[in-house]
């Protein structure tokens, strides 16, 4: 028998309608990393046209208040083989920090968050490890071989361990992946992005200093052991986001947004139709999400 018959006969009409739109509405797309787009500064979410994933974003928070916000793009950025000789890689420079954008800052900084999305870190104690028995790949506790031997630098200030970031894997769009946060570092073969982010005084005062001095932000990765990784801040970015990027741009400030009214409408118009079936359906069907 067809399962759509069986389902007839076991199943009123009314409640398989309550079963078809549950289906629809329990239906699991994927979903957007809010990891992602919202900074660890004071201003939180990031502004339009900045991606989800991929590239390098700097959120500046000056000392008058006034956030700055850039993005390299990741096409822009390294990939390659690093060299023995070679501790500090240059992942990318940007540029455009003028005396207009210097001065919006109001004379220094408060809070500096940088993001950064990498495909292969091997800086955590986790990641996909080929098993060559079951001929796949499998998720897996293991100290990877840069576990806690990269630093990030920025304009040459140290600003700190990448295996001490809290990484989340997503797809190439952005979308939450099935790997959820590393717990610290970027992991093996996986794609994974992380907030780096400060508030000490001391060091946010060089950087700005840096910046008044050079009108840019140099990014490298100082590895304690060169020679031993390949690194790609390209691969696994979507086509459409890969060379997404600005410069240095003042973000206007905006008030909290009402909620939309057609929005509002819409969900007025699930509850009304979930009223009406509720008061018709005989049964309470409490189908389990897929």
């Amino acid at each position: 028998m067809r399962v759509s018959n069986l389902l007839k006969k076991l199943i009123p009409n009314s409640a398989l309608v309550v079963l078809s739109l549950s289906l629809i509405t329990t239906a699991s797309p994927a979903q957007a990393s809010t990891f992602t787009r919202n900074s660890p500064t004071s201003a939180g979410l990031l502004p339009t046209g900045v991606s989800e994933v991929g590239g390098i974003v700097l959120d500046l928070i000056g000392a008058n208040g006034t956030r700055v916000v850039s993005q390299l793009s990741a096409n822009s950025l390294f990939h390659g083989v690093t060299e023995v000789d070679a501790p500090n890689i240059t992942i990318g420079v940007q540029s455009g920090f003028n005396t207009s954008i210097i001065s919006a800052l109001g004379g220094g900084l408060k809070q500096a968050a940088i993001r950064f999305t990498l495909y292969d870190g091997d800086t955590s104690s986790s990641g996909l490890e080929w098993n060559y028995a079951k001929q796949q790949y499998e998720y897996i506790q293991f100290d990877n071989f840069d576990l806690n031997d990269n630093s990030l630098l920025v304009n040459g200030l140290n600003f700190g361990n990448w295996s001490a970031v809290n990484a989340q894997n997503t797809d190439y769009q952005g979308n939450a992946g099935d790997y959820g946060f590393s717990g610290g570092g970027f992991r093996a073969k996986l794609l994974d992005t992380a907030w780096v982010s400060t508030n000490d005084a001391g060091l946010l005062s060089d950087f700005y200093n840096s910046l008044v001095s050079s009108g840019q932000v140099t990014y490298e990765l100082h590895d304690a052991d060169p020679g031993d990784q390949y690194l790609d801040f390209k691969r696994g970015i979507a086509g459409d986001l890969i060379d997404v990027g600005q410069d240095p741009t003042i973000e206007d400030p905006k008030s909290v947004p009402e909620p939309s009214f057609g929005l509002g409408l819409l969900g007025f118009g699930v509850l009304g139709v979930s009223s009406l079936l509720q008061r018709k359906k005989s049964t309470n069907l409490a189908p389990n999400n897929p």
